[in-house]
């Protein structure tokens, strides 16, 4: 989708100017002689010149962002408001520019007669195919109110989920990066100045301090430097390519599924995501066998959409649901036997709701667990680094003083 500057005449002879977002200009002039328009002249819209650090500055759309947009459309829709309607209002209320910019556009469509759900799957950086396919089905059965609902429901979840996730990982995070910082300037600044009183004294040194004045010196070397930032910079670009190949990418998630604690939680959000997906797209009426090809990708791990992709494969030729899942080993066995369950008695999403419960405060309960062990286990981590550095520099010098004492 592009922007593009029309000017058109009335029959009255008005002259009619505005901005139009649109494939190309075929599709511009199209929609401009459908509202009775002569079109006069159409042109591409100038885009400013970004660098590259405008894509950090400009407002990212989050899945907050879409969650108060579905609440506030779920709401206008239900009090009897035109769709059109509706979405100019949301537009109007929207403060940020990213996601007014794309609600104007899928407006746009849906004033020319398209669905909502197709005028939304044009932008799928923002609306996913989660979001879409429970649209479509809401909008086939009439029950679009409920559609969004659920969607503001499951973005919400979504997002308390990842905020969870971000918030037990910054205190790990900010310790690091303090006993880094706090490390890096002891073996720049503070070394040397032993170092050179050391070695004025010709004092024997012990083997610690010897260490941590080898690794001052590689590091206050030019080359050193050079070496630690290339090992850096080529670790990250190497990931990077990495994780363009498919083979890297399911080595990885299934790699972590398998790390101590840390892929225990993992799982379990895993579950929680697949839970939750899949009985909105169930309770919206969405088939099955599509319902579990988005909740493949809804997961965000290859080892779990293979998975899923095998049992949609499984349920495709007239199966169970369940035993693909107790195959892989993926799945518990209690969440199992709750799918067979609902299966069997046709309360399919009643069952799904009562595992995303159970799991999603399970997520919760390990996070917190974790925050509580994590804290004292970098504290030690953090004290042995600095006090080793700290012994290194004190053993020559209480060598100095004894002799200094004895003369």
């Amino acid at each position: 989708m592009e922007s593009f500057n029309f000017k058109a005449r009335r029959r009255t002879g008005e002259i009619v100017v505005g901005i139009i977002n649109a494939a190309n200009e075929a599709a511009v002039a199209s929609y401009v002689r459908n509202q009775g328009l002569l079109v006069t002249n159409i042109t591409k819209t100038n885009k400013q010149k970004k660098y590259f650090w405008s894509s950090w500055l400009e407002p990212q759309i989050t899945q907050y962002d879409v969650a108060i947009f579905c609440r506030q459309f779920a709401t206008l829709v239900g009090a009897g408001v035109a769709l059109v309607s509706a979405m100019d209002i949301i537009i109007e209320q929207t403060d940020n520019s990213k996601l007014k910019t794309v609600l104007s556009g899928v407006a746009q469509d849906v004033h020319r007669g398209a669905s909502l759900s197709e005028a939304m799957n044009l932008y799928p950086k923002v609306f996913n195919s989660l979001m879409i396919h429970m649209l479509t089905a809401g909008e086939t059965g009439g029950i679009l109110e409920t559609v969004l609902n659920q969607l503001a429901n499951q973005y919400e979840k979504d997002y308390r989920l990842n905020a969870k996730l971000r918030s037990a990982l910054i205190y790990p995070g900010v310790v690091l990066c303090v006993a880094v910082l706090a490390v890096a300037i002891i073996l720049t600044f503070v070394m040397p100045i032993f170092t050179n009183l050391f070695t004025a004294l010709h004092t024997p040194l012990p083997w610690p301090t010897k260490v941590v004045m080898e690794i001052s010196n590689f590091i206050q070397s030019g080359i050193g430097l050079g070496i630690i930032l290339s090992l850096v910079v080529g670790c990250v670009c190497g990931y990077k390519q990495a994780c363009k190949r498919p083979a890297f990418c399911l080595w990885r998630d299934t790699w972590v599924l398998k790390f101590p604690v840390l892929g225990q939680i993992y799982k379990k959000i895993i579950i929680t995501r697949f839970a939750t997906t899949f009985a909105g797209l169930s309770r919206s009426g969405v088939p099955i066998l599509t319902a579990l090809t988005v909740v493949s990708k809804a997961t965000g791990n290859l080892q779990a959409e293979k998975v899923l992709l095998e049992a949609r494969g499984n349920v495709q030729k007239g199966r169970g649901l369940a035993e693909p899942l107790k195959k892989s080993r993926l799945f518990p066995p209690m969440v199992v036997n709750m799918i067979a369950v609902g299966e069997e008695t046709g309360s399919l999403d009643y069952m799904l709701d009562k595992i995303a419960t159970f799991y999603g405060n399970e997520v919760d309960d390990m996070m917190g667990r974790l925050q509580v062990l994590l804290e004292p286990f970098l504290i030690v981590i953090m004290g042995f680094v600095v006090g080793f550095i700290a012994i290194a520099m004190l053993l020559p010098m209480f060598d100095i003083v004894t002799k200094v004492g004895n003369l």
